[in-house]
């Protein structure tokens, strides 16, 4: 049955209603940071790049939000996103042009089956109350042999533990681990992946427009500074509490 005209049922609207709060609106100073930061934006492309390059030819992203994943890969024309919020999709509209914003639940995804080669799902997981009933709507609209690429904070590395404990809308972080992820993707598609990215990701929190300071990206010491700490906490933490994991699979 195609469900490429509408956006899913009430009942799937409602299981995600409880994420409005935190992230129904539109955030373009976020969105900003994110992509043109000198420093942050920066470490985002070079981390989007790692996790989802090359490019297969019919991509989607799952809970695209403002487009900024898509950004950083170049705008790709052709491609869609998906988010449940439909204030976040239109400044995504204005910002990419050339790909295609869709309003729809992970739950029940507004696509035909077999729709796209490649689908991106970048730090949406550990929201999800139900993630095994997402990785099938995944492989539904997934092609046969196509690529799925997940991007996930670790609950581990003690900047995402923060994070977690510190914002309510952010505690599933704390069940996000390497092997969990791996046994939940394994269980649908065929793994073909999983490694460590960014063993401690200072930028975010010195740059940060609110626990931060965005202009200090502007200071070559800063920058330094900031940069051999990094540098020093990948040489320091095991690769299993570094803040993001990546799993590649295949359908």
């Amino acid at each position: 049955m195609s469900r490429a005209a509408g956006v899913g049922s009430g009942a799937v609207m409602l299981v995600e209603r409880h994420l409005e709060g935190a992230f129904g609106e539109a955030m373009a100073s976020h969105y900003r940071w994110q992509t043109r930061h000198p420093v942050v934006g920066d470490h985002e492309r070079r981390l989007v790049e790692h996790a989802f390059l090359p490019l297969e030819k019919r991509i989607l992203d799952v809970g695209c939000g403002e487009g900024a994943t898509l950004y950083h890969l170049g705008g790709p024309p052709g491609a869609v996103g998906v988010d449940l919020f439909e204030e976040k999709l239109a400044f995504a509209r204005t910002e990419l042009p050339s790909c295609r914003f869709v309003r729809g639940s992970v739950y029940e995804l507004p696509f035909e089956a077999q729709s796209f080669d490649q689908v991106i799902v970048r730090d949406v997981i550990h929201h999800l109350d139900d993630p095994p009933r997402a990785l099938d709507e995944v492989r539904r609209v997934l092609a046969p042999g196509g690529r799925l690429d997940v991007l996930e904070p670790v609950g581990r590395n003690p900047l995402v533990f923060l994070h977690a404990i510190t914002n309510k809308a952010e505690r599933g972080e704390l069940r996000s681990t390497p092997a969990f992820l791996e046994r939940l993707i394994a269980s649908r598609f065929t793994v073909l992946s999983t490694e460590a990215l960014q063993p401690l990701p200072l930028h975010r929190a010195v740059f940060h427009e609110k626990i931060g300071s965005p202009k200090l990206g502007e200071s070559p010491l800063a920058r330094r500074a900031v940069g051999a700490l990094e540098r020093a906490a990948g040489a320091l933490l095991p690769r299993g509490l570094w803040a993001y994991c990546h799993v590649r699979a295949k359908r």
